[in-house]
């Protein structure tokens, strides 16, 4: 069955959308993995949120994303309507899923942001701990900041990983202490999180229209040749 100067063209849009869905569904597995690769070594620091649940959801509606893209692009080249219908369906639910999961994001890194902040706090004040202190160097490493408000926390007993550039005790220690660097890292993480989530469900949007515009064109024109 061959479809109008019209829909020929949707049905290529919507080809090539999927395409860049595709696309989009593995740059959500490639920042979840990248995240959760980053935040696993703070985990420990609160027992309040799980700060990896996030990173393990874009993973899993990446490749959720790249599934559904893969059907889309089927159900566009076969001219189906029972596959592109359906199509449409599961990226609906995909588009309200990602609004909903870049909404508690939004809403819920202020207290995640806190509840690290004093986490690491309470790490720092027990850093005579071995394994509170392997974490502390760590973060101070991977943030590149110093005690928790600043350096002078450390008094003259500063680790190697306060230092910018030299050798501890006598080197340049990074300015910026550890609570003020793991609240911002928080905030960033949240927000790169949420804005990407919303960007790819803006661009599914358009494939979720073009879908509709295809399916509907398909059922007339089965209609007209029946």
């Amino acid at each position: 069955m061959g479809l109008n100067c019209g829909l020929s063209t949707i049905k290529y849009v919507l080809f090539v959308f999927n395409l860049l869905c595709s696309l989009c569904g593995i740059a959500l597995v490639v920042i979840g993995g990248v995240s959760l690769a980053k935040i696993t070594e703070f985990e420990q620091i609160s027992d309040e949120h799980n700060i990896v649940a996030p990173s393990i959801l874009f993973i899993i509606l990446g490749s959720i994303v790249f599934i559904i893209a893969f059907f889309g692009c089927c159900g566009a080249i076969r001219e189906s309507y029972c596959m592109t219908t359906t199509y449409g369906f599961f990226l609906m639910v995909l588009i309200i899923a990602q609004i909903v999961i870049a909404a508690l994001v939004f809403v819920y890194v202020g207290d995640a942001r806190e509840a690290f902040k004093k986490g690491f706090e309470r790490v720092f004040e027990q850093r005579d701990v071995p394994a509170n202190r392997e974490l502390i160097d760590t973060i101070q490493s991977n943030l590149q900041c110093c005690g928790s408000s600043s350096f002078l926390d450390w008094g003259a007993s500063m680790p190697q990983s306060c230092c910018s550039t030299g050798t501890a005790p006598f080197c340049v220690p990074h300015a910026q202490g550890c609570r003020s660097r793991l609240g911002e890292f928080i905030d960033d993480a949240g927000t790169v999180l949420g804005w990407v989530s919303l960007g790819v469900a803006a661009v599914e949007l358009i494939g979720l229209i073009a879908a509709c515009c295809l399916a509907n064109g398909i059922r007339n024109q089965q209609r007209r040749y029946a």
